[in-house]
């Protein structure tokens, strides 16, 4: 069963989620994490600064590996995830090139960059810690409806509810068709999955995601079946579930 934490807004949900990213890399200096990009983390990761700043967490021994990006875009491109993350967290903390693998949404050679990626997780045995956003129709990164559970890295047609919400991280108007993502094989091999979701928009398809049918037509309910699931929620995200009523 996913393990619920409801907390009162969405400086409390990112601060709950920040520590227990603390308290993995506390427990396994080493780790390999996978954060996810978009707007939901962006206050956890200001807080996983702070705290490096002031020595309570040490993420010189880590390693990072990209979740996903949008084809064609690079970290050139205002709201790509590469530019995110390293904006957000990687410059700021001054994460060594060396400790990151992330995907080159700008390479002609989509299948090659799927295997490099593979590669990287496969020589760090798993992923740790993955973060993970829940996108309006359920996608997991760029794992979108009717996904195939069995894959690893891989190059996906976006779905049209993507490709249109894909507008809000963009300063100009772009058009996106493709992105490339870690599989939800990646995702179920993970030691610990940290779900995040903040806002009343996003309440339905927290329902879906922790009470409704599993269904590869909404990847996030997949996310039932692992044994390790931390999921993350502001009161607005939780009003419609069940197990909160």
């Amino acid at each position: 069963m996913m393990q619920l934490n409801i907390l009162e807004n969405y400086e409390q949900m990112s601060q709950a989620t920040a520590q227990t990213i603390i308290e993995c890399v506390m427990k396994k200096p080493k780790s390999l994490l996978c954060l996810a990009g978009g707007h939901t983390p962006l206050r956890t990761f200001e807080l996983l600064v702070e705290a490096a700043q002031n020595q309570q967490v040490d993420f010189r021994q880590c390693h990072f590996v990209s979740l996903d990006e949008w084809v064609g875009l690079g970290k050139d491109t205002a709201g790509s995830c590469k530019e995110t993350l390293y904006h957000t967290l990687f410059d700021p903390l001054s994460i060594r090139e060396e400790q990151i693998c992330f995907f080159d949404g700008l390479t002609s050679d989509l299948a090659t960059e799927s295997q490099r990626i593979d590669s990287f997780i496969h020589q760090h045995q798993q992923i740790d810690l993955i973060l993970l956003g829940v996108g309006m129709n359920g996608h997991l990164g760029f794992n979108e409806p009717n996904v195939n559970p069995d894959l690893y890295s891989h190059i996906v047609d976006l779905d049209p509810i993507t490709k249109q919400v894909s507008s809000k991280y963009f300063d100009t108007k772009l058009e996106v068709k493709q992105g490339i993502t870690l599989g939800m094989k990646h995702i179920f091999e993970a030691g610990n999955i940290l779900l995040i979701a903040n806002n009343v928009k996003k309440s339905a398809i927290v329902q879906q995601t922790v009470e409704g049918e599993i269904t590869t037509k909404i990847p996030s309910t997949l996310l039932q079946n692992h044994p390790n699931v931390h999921v993350f929620l502001d009161q607005a995200a939780a009003s419609k579930l069940e197990r909160r009523k």
